[in-house]
């Protein structure tokens, strides 16, 4: 099994995109992808992505600098409508390009990840399920026969 290593020092995908305005980022994601222990389907994968985003990002006049999760899902489902791929299959191309995204973030060539604040709930109280939820359960409790679990 070749490795990234490997792979990298022989690819012509890698050349070229480390040859494009984007380089010193794609060398990056290179040697994370050595750091990853990816082989050489994975790494040529992972680089084919990130060429092809960062050639969609061009195409609609967008900047890398507003790459976020958002895009890339919108990227997702453009590559899937012209290649004809599963929704069952860009798992995997999620997972290199948020690997992408998380080398880009280091770099601080992108915005960092914002997550949505935790809110307690308004009462200060912890959420219990809706009364209907509980009326149920209790209902189904009470129509059991003694000595039956009744979730069971």
């Amino acid at each position: 099994m070749m490795v990234a290593e490997e792979y990298l020092s022989r690819s012509r995908l890698f050349r070229h995109l480390k040859s494009g305005p984007h380089g010193q980022l794609v060398e990056l994601y290179a040697v994370r992808l050595v750091k990853d222990g990816l082989a050489h389907h994975g790494t040529w994968r992972c680089l084919n992505l990130a060429g092809g985003l960062l050639s969609w990002i061009a195409r609609s006049r967008s900047k890398l600098a507003d790459l976020d999760e958002g895009m890339v899902e919108r990227y997702l489902r453009h590559r899937a409508r012209r290649q004809s791929i599963q929704p069952g299959d860009r798992s995997g191309d999620r997972a290199a390009l948020k690997r992408w995204l998380s080398v880009l973030r280091e770099d601080g060539a992108i915005a960092p990840l914002v997550l949505p604040p935790l809110t307690p709930p308004s009462s200060g109280h912890p959420q219990v399920p809706a009364r209907g939820v509980l009326r149920r359960r209790r209902r189904a409790v009470q129509d059991q026969p003694r000595g039956r679990d009744p979730l069971h």
